[in-house]
């Protein structure tokens, strides 16, 4: 009978002799991956293309929208094989986007994973979209890229979450920022579309955040109440060319937006602007174009009049707030009604020097009398001539159209209008699925 001492060395024997079958199995799977790699550099059409070409096709096969979820692309590249791998590190223009969604972010290594993926990039300029709760973590996240995010997406549940951002450092590539107040946070896109959006109270930080970015080409608050009565002064923001407050629409469902943050800025260099909800005066909002002296720079307005009875029209008013709009091209008025229907039209079609360079105009709203229409037809031939005038484009929806006491353009208006536009005048008249020219 073997003693205790032989049993154990024969164990010890035995765990040698495995130990070196499984480094001589290791060795074999080894040899035999890189056969397989071999081989499929051999077979893969990806691995005969010259690098330009295979990024060109990983950048199409990569959506516009970007998370960091390893079944999906881009990260799904580096786990293909060795080769994948190469050219997605390779190619820097696949990792610029990212969304990063509020639910995705409980995983302790989500972070790096995140900032992995901002590295990848390099120096090129990053897109940045953040949905839901931006706690510190994020904060950090954004306050390491900060100089090289050109675009950068909000969609957040109160303001508290700006100050995360805001006390970051200054965004100097910043050109593009949109901040949407959202009631909840979610990993499906489709549950952040306007029905998603409820009007909340943002104070400093929002302004602070687009002072804080002195390259900003456009802003876009979407369903932010600013507060009327911050003891701030007007600032000077040289480079924004567009502001979208809210989207001015012909649905009822509209995004809204406040307009009091015209209250706290000067805009000299800026070209287009949506108001969504008409919360200030009009003298506040001539002080916002004199101070700002961005009369001669405008170029586009869009504005929602509905519900605002200082905002009545008539041929003072006009003269008050749109007579310096000497460079204005697009004018879009929404929800007005049968009175500010007539009065526009009457004093945009009198007076040559009203808003000289018009080309596009659009009214939307509750009017569609008889008489509605001779006036239409009579300014447009004031103004839309080749000898009279620069206008090139009309649209007039009426929602009324089909109710009690509205009719329709009679035919002498019409025959006369469908003219125009074989003159070449762009021309829509009807509701919202007809055009009755």
């Amino acid at each position: 009978m073997e003693s205790v001492a032989e049993l154990q060395k024969h164990i010890d024997e035995l765990s040698f002799a495995i130990d070196a079958q499984l480094e001589v199995l290791k060795s074999l799977e080894k040899r035999r991956s890189d056969a397989r790699r071999a081989l499929n550099s051999k077979l893969d059409p990806v691995a005969r293309l010259p690098l330009e070409l295979s990024t060109e096709i990983f950048m199409l096969c990569t959506p516009n929208l970007r998370r960091p979820v390893f079944a999906k692309e881009p990260l799904k590249f580096l786990h293909v094989c060795r080769l994948w791998r190469e050219i997605a590190v390779s190619c820097p223009s696949l990792w610029t986007s990212i969304q990063i969604n509020e639910n995705e972010s409980t995983d302790p290594e989500f972070y790096e994973a995140c900032s992995n993926w901002l590295e990848r990039a390099r120096a090129l300029p990053l897109s940045i979209c953040l949905r839901g709760l931006v706690g510190e973590p994020l904060g950090v996240l954004l306050k390491r890229f900060a100089g090289q995010v050109a675009c950068l997406e909000l969609y957040i549940p109160d303001d508290i979450c700006l100050y995360c951002v805001e006390r970051q450092v200054p965004f100097s590539s910043l050109q593009t920022i949109k901040i949407c107040h959202s009631k909840q946070a979610s990993d499906s896109e489709e549950m952040f579309d306007d029905s998603e959006f409820d009007v909340d109270t943002f104070y400093d930080s929002s302004i602070d955040l687009l002072l804080g970015a002195p390259s900003l080409v456009e802003c876009i608050f979407d369903s932010i109440q600013h507060a009327e009565n911050l003891e701030r002064d007007r600032e000077v923001h040289t480079s924004l060319r567009h502001l979208r407050l809210g989207t001015p629409s012909v649905h009822s469902y509209q995004s809204r937006n406040s307009a009091n943050i015209l209250l706290y800025l000067k805009l000299p260099a800026l070209e287009t602007l949506h108001l969504s909800d008409l919360d200030i005066s009009p003298g506040d909002f001539v002080s916002f174009v004199s101070e700002s002296g961005c009369a001669a720079s405008l170029q586009a307005l869009y504005m929602k009049i509905s519900n605002n009875a200082e905002w009545q029209f008539s041929s003072d008013l006009l003269s008050l707030c749109f007579r310096s709009f000497a460079a204005l091209k697009t004018l879009e008025f929404f929800h007005i009604d049968d009175h500010d229907f007539l009065v526009f039209l009457e004093v945009f079609g009198s007076a040559q020097d009203f808003l000289p360079n018009l080309n596009n105009f659009f009214l939307h709203g509750y009017f569609g009398k008889s008489s509605h229409w001779n006036v239409l037809l009579d300014t447009m031939l004031s103004r839309g001539s080749a000898r009279n005038g620069s206008l090139q484009s009309v649209k007039v929806i009426s929602i009324s159209m089909n109710m009690p006491k509205r009719t329709d353009p009679h035919d002498g208006v019409l025959r006369r209008i469908r003219e125009l536009v074989k003159e070449g005048m762009s021309i829509y008249v009807g509701n919202l699925h007809t055009n009755f020219i």
